[in-house]
């Protein structure tokens, strides 16, 4: 049975689409046949961060029945494969989201793989998350901001009416600031356990203008390693976080300063 998780914030702007790409190369380094779903209708960006610019067919062509689901199924690098959604407002004027059956579009692409992955649209989109598999687990991504939370609430408390299991919620894009909520605050605030803490990271910035996941770019940051054990707790499994190459940093800074290896 293929497994689907829904990657939900309530606000944008919380790193919610970055960590759904970055959990589906951990997955998929774990050997899972992965297919990330980009279920933003409106404010999509899901193949802009994975490298897969202007595809031919997105959902919303599907959405709009000029294609097939089969048609918007792409494959990028690790046998990973995304359906991206799509930026044209053009085709979206054809769309009307109330008659949009997501269960059935689910049903269809069950057999590409083990476990989907959705980024869903910040906010609260109750069509679509009615919509949701019966098996859906959810992940909430939140900031430590009182906004952020309060938002993350929001989606909490109507995925509790939806009857959607949540699974917990990751404090994403974290720092240090004694302003900021803690940890233990937004877990008393949410009521579901929190899953992860992903550290803030500028190489994100980076990562996403090369179109790829910060577990490739840098592996060893704590970012990085901070996602893994988050994708191995997810599917059950160990990780051992992978250790800064320190002889490699040693060089490179002998390098700069111009003392040449011994």
């Amino acid at each position: 049975m293929s497994r689907f998780i829904a990657i939900a914030s309530g606000k944008g702007g919380v790193g919610r689409t970055t960590l759904t790409f970055n959990l589906g190369v951990g997955m998929a380094l774990f050997n899972k046949n992965v297919i990330m779903l980009d279920l933003d209708l409106v404010m999509a960006n899901l193949d802009v961060i994975t490298g897969l610019l202007n595809p031919d067919v997105t959902l919303h062509d599907v959405l709009a029945k000029h294609k097939s689901i089969d048609d918007c199924v792409y494959e990028i690098e690790h046998g990973i494969r995304v359906i991206p959604t799509g930026i044209h407002f053009e085709t979206l004027r054809h769309i009307n989201p109330k008659y949009i059956s997501w269960e059935k579009i689910l049903d269809e692409i069950a057999d590409y793989g083990d476990v989907f992955i959705m980024d869903m649209p910040a906010g609260i989109n109750s069509n679509i998350f009615e919509g949701l598999p019966e098996n859906t687990e959810m992940i909430i991504v939140t900031n430590s901001t009182m906004t952020s939370v309060a938002d993350a609430l929001k989606i909490r408390i109507l995925s509790n009416e939806l009857n959607i299991n949540i699974i917990g919620f990751v404090l994403n894009m974290w720092y240090d600031d004694g302003f900021l909520l803690s940890a233990k605050e937004i877990e008393s605030i949410l009521e579901v356990p929190m899953i992860g803490i992903i550290p803030y990271d500028r190489e994100i910035d980076r990562s996403m203008a090369l179109g790829k996941s910060l577990i490739e770019i840098n592996p060893s940051s704590p970012t990085s390693n901070a996602i893994m054990q988050l994708t191995a707790h997810l599917l059950g499994e160990t990780y051992e976080p992978i250790e800064p190459d320190k002889k490699g940093i040693l060089e490179r800074l002998r390098k700069f300063i111009g003392i040449l290896p011994e």
